[in-house]
């Protein structure tokens, strides 16, 4: 500050003092001002961790519910509608399908097309999966009426949906998290068979959740739970009948 001149640099490693200008120590040839690399800076109290890319739950086999539900009459609405309306219209009631999902504690694992697929038991699990998923596949059936409501006059939807629980295999799939396995091809199949305004449900769904439908009211109850077959094979596939559904009651 008062001639101007030059000053020796201090080593940071050895503290001998270094010729004006020299990069690297004359004694131990440590690297000196702008050559020297930058410390590492701790972070500041309560300043929180760095962000690390989460890594997606293991690949493992566990037990899980697999709920399908489809919206009967989409094909014909489809073809006299245009495609926007359309999509929109199906958006919307899938999305307010998700939302029983959801406040049943399942996840929503995928649309497609105007059906939804649902699971139960991963990768969060409850002890109680098979009974959240009826009541979820119950739920949407009550908000079918609000659905329909708010479709134009000529247009209205009804819902199958089918439900079936047993061991599958969950992890990572192409970007996303899902589950495969035979369980869920009988929930798709049940759901394909499945009357509409139904919920038809696996025998082990059945036997987990039996005090589920007693939420309903037994006039709703008889004819949203129904009969089916397993459509891939001549053996009956066993699930809840509206028969046996009405001796809970």
């Amino acid at each position: 500050m008062e001639c101007g001149q030059a000053l020796s640099a201090s080593c940071p490693s050895c503290g001998a003092e270094s010729p004006p200008g020299a990069r690297f120590c004359i004694e131990c040839g440590a690297a000196l001002g702008a050559a020297a690399p930058a410390a590492p800076t701790a972070p500041a109290p309560g300043a929180p961790a760095p962000a690390h890319p989460s890594e997606p739950p293991p690949e493992e086999r566990r037990t899980a519910t697999v709920l399908f539900a489809d919206l009967s009459g989409y094909t014909a609405v489809a073809e006299r509608m245009d495609p926007e309306a359309t999509k929109s219209m199906v958006s919307g009631a899938l999305h307010r399908l998700g939302a029983e999902v959801a406040r049943y504690g399942g996840s929503v694992d995928k649309y497609i097309g105007d059906n939804v697929m649902a699971v139960f038991g991963a990768p969060v699990a409850h002890e109680d999966d098979p009974e959240r998923a009826v009541r979820a596949g119950l739920a949407m059936q009550a908000a079918m009426e609000e659905i329909n409501e708010r479709l134009e006059e000529d247009v209205s939807f009804a819902l199958r949906v089918g439900i079936n629980s047993g061991e599958v295999l969950a992890g990572s799939l192409g970007d996303g998290y899902t589950v495969i396995g035979d369980t869920v091809n009988v929930a798709a199949r049940l759901q394909a068979a499945a009357r509409p305004g139904s919920v038809t449900v696996g025998e082990m769904t059945w036997r987990c959740s039996f005090a589920a439908p007693r939420c309903v009211p037994p006039a709703r109850r008889r004819r949203w739970l129904g009969a089916a077959r397993r459509p891939s094979s001549s053996a009956p596939c066993s699930t809840a009948s509206s028969a046996r559904a009405a001796r809970t009651s």
